[in-house]
């Protein structure tokens, strides 16, 4: 096996970008914004059959979102990109040069729309040439201009670009990262002592609980933001989440996840939606036609597409009801649930406990997709270390009786 081979076969989890024009692996490297945790080799000049010596770059924990692999083809339009997942090649993809780019590069044409002062749409050019990197040019749908590829490269070379966000991380460091914060700012509670367990609305003693609106200061909210963008838009790049129109929080604790999540996509990764909440009373006064159940419902277009986020999942009664309520809007579909915790216990309360559990049920009956940021079994795996016998008899015998997974 080549050394190149070992390499590869070393990463757990991870890319790998290979066949890279000699000398311009550290250009590439610039292009991403990887996490400062992640650890990153970089290899010059390797013998290649194909191409006599090239580069490539090993990044553990990473992923690319895909308007850095349209930046990487102006690069190493010939880079191949190997996905590895358990120390395997999960996918291998070449990098394709795309017929159109958006909001990374600035159109020269100081008149230009995109370089109003106040509001301007995002820069779009139609990526045109005959085949070779160096005969590339960006024609700019707003005014015409057109960018040649010696200032695309010059751009590139001095950052001089607005890739917002970048790099997405891997699934396992976004859990990491929002646990840390759950524990850290009180978010995850845990009873004085296995006599005094949480009784919650259902009746249920849990052994702990869940509290997203303890996350009040910025570290946390930046967090939250992080978080949520980041594993949105990891589901999407992976494909297993479709685009979205809004972001729904129900109320209360989601109205302000959906407000983070709208800020968070922005701000990382360039993406504009809005969101709305519902309330809990109808509005009886004011503009009854815009908002009267669900804000931010006069934006709204017949057929768009809504992403619902929200804290945790436990008997899914609030999730069904939100949903319900989207109905008022009309033509509509849900895109998908995104929770900060599912609790993986089966629905119900103390005495009267159905086989499935909230996201079973949804997932199941209302065919929707959801996904979970964080889930108990996880939970209790990184924390029973701590955890005395007591509390851990709590936690047990409660996923015994409640849970649809078993804790070990």
């Amino acid at each position: 096996m080549s050394d190149r081979q070992l390499l590869v076969s070393k990463i757990e989890n991870g890319i790998v970008i290979d066949h890279i024009p000699a000398g311009k692996a550290f250009l590439v490297l610039k292009l991403l914004k990887v996490d400062p945790s992640a650890r990153a080799l970089i290899a010059q000049n390797v013998e290649s059959r194909s191409q006599g010596v090239k580069d490539f770059i090993k990044i553990e924990g990473s992923y690319l979102t895909s308007r850095e692999v349209d930046l990487i083809a102006f690069v190493a339009p010939q880079a191949t990109i190997n996905i590895i997942e358990n120390w395997t090649v999960k996918e291998k993809r070449r990098v394709l040069r795309p017929e159109q780019i958006e909001g990374i590069f600035k159109c020269p044409n100081p008149l230009c729309p995109t370089n109003a002062r106040y509001t301007p749409p995002r820069t779009r050019f139609d990526v045109e040439g005959d085949g070779e990197v160096e005969s590339i040019r960006l024609h700019c749908t707003y005014c015409g201009s057109i960018l040649y590829y010696g200032s695309i490269l010059e751009d590139i070379e001095s950052q001089h670009f607005t890739l917002e966000g970048g790099g997405l991380v891997s699934k396992e460091r976004i859990e990491q990262v929002f646990l840390d914060i759950l524990v850290r700012k009180g978010a995850l509670r845990l009873p004085p002592n296995p006599d005094e367990p949480f009784i919650l609305k259902s009746g249920r003693p849990s052994p702990y609980f869940v509290n997203l609106g303890a996350l009040t200061d910025g570290e946390s909210l930046a967090a939250v933001k992080w978080a949520f963008a980041s594993y949105i838009v990891l589901l999407m790049e992976q494909g297993l989440l479709e685009d979205f129109d809004y972001v729904f929080g129900p109320s209360y604790k989601g109205i302000g996840l959906a407000a983070l999540t709208c800020e968070g996509l922005n701000e990382l990764y360039g993406m504009d939606k809005r969101y709305m909440y519902d309330r809990k009373e109808a509005k009886d006064y004011g503009d009854l036609s815009a908002d009267q159940v669900i804000v931010g419902a006069s934006y709204f277009k017949q057929g768009q597409r809504i992403l619902v986020v929200d804290d945790t999942m436990t008997t899914g009664t609030t999730k069904i009801e939100s949903i319900e309520k989207l109905k008022l809007l009309g033509d509509h579909e849900v895109a998908g649930l995104i929770i900060a915790v599912d609790r993986q216990e089966r629905m119900g309360d103390t005495e009267n406990i159905d086989e499935l559990s909230a996201a079973q049920y949804i997932e199941d009956v209302m065919g929707l997709k959801i996904f979970s940021i964080q889930n108990i079994k996880t939970i209790y795996s990184l924390i029973k270390d701590s955890l005395d016998e007591g509390m851990k008899k709590l936690w047990l015998d409660y996923y015994d009786k409640y849970g649809v997974e078993k804790l070990e």
